[in-house]
């Protein structure tokens, strides 16, 4: 059994009362190890951003099971589900969704706020965060103060201060030019060669030639699912 499992997954949205039915995922089976670099493609209503929002438990199954870690996520309650979010998933996003008014240390720092950590050991923890994406020289600055491909660092710094198991990242390159996005994807292939499982949505050939394993979606379905040999990226 895979450290993430999909069976027979299915996602159905009702566009209010008698509205139109989108089947935004249709029977869905997916087994990922931990450890694996998967990147996940797909044109626009393809169903790849609710296949990202289930494995991030943000959302839930119409139908079909899914297991974390042998977990029933879809059985959880909402607690629970916060619990799983808060230390087993990190989750990076394109636009960086950095606080303006925080530097680099508070942001990082977010997290950790309401895990009951006292302020040294949250600072010490993001710190090190920091250090891991070579930003020890800019935990001052403030979002404003860094290029987009270091606040894209700063993200993913936020994203591991908790020590995940895995990283969702949603087009994480989307705003970045070609030499930061091929910083961030050497980034992201480190942290899944120190064990974190990699999970990344992406429209780019050349970004998806990072994982060793690409997933294809049309229409709701998952229509290839190929190993990727080189890996390495093409940036």
């Amino acid at each position: 059994m895979g450290f993430i499992e999909l069976k027979d997954v299915c996602k159905v949205y009702s566009m209010g009362k008698g509205g139109a039915r989108i089947d935004a995922l249709k029977d869905v089976n997916l087994s990922i190890p931990e450890g694996e670099f998967v990147a996940v493609m797909g044109h626009s209503g393809s169903g790849k951003s609710t296949l990202m929002n289930i494995l991030g438990c943000l959302d839930r199954p119409t139908s079909g099971e899914y297991r974390l870690d042998g977990k029933p996520i879809n059985l959880m309650g909402p607690n629970e589900l916060a619990e799983i979010r808060n230390r087993t998933i990190g989750f990076v996003f394109q636009s960086y969704n950095l606080l303006q008014s925080l530097d680099s240390l508070a942001n990082v720092e977010m997290p950790m706020v309401y895990s009951g950590l006292g302020a040294a050991r949250r600072h010490e923890l993001a710190k090190e965060a920091l250090r891991t994406v070579g930003l020890s020289d800019r935990m001052r600055h403030r979002p404003s103060q860094l290029s987009g491909g270091q606040q894209q660092r700063v993200a993913i710094a936020r994203a591991i201060v908790g020590k995940p198991r895995v990283l969702l990242a949603d087009e994480p390159t989307g705003n970045l030019d070609t030499a930061s996005s091929k910083e961030i994807m050497g980034l992201l292939t480190g942290l899944n060669e120190s064990g974190i499982t990699m999970v990344i949505v992406t429209h780019e050939p050349e970004v998806a030639a990072f994982a060793s394993r690409v997933l294809t979606f049309k229409d709701g379905r998952c229509v290839s699912d190929s190993d990727n040999v080189e890996g390495g990226g093409a940036l």
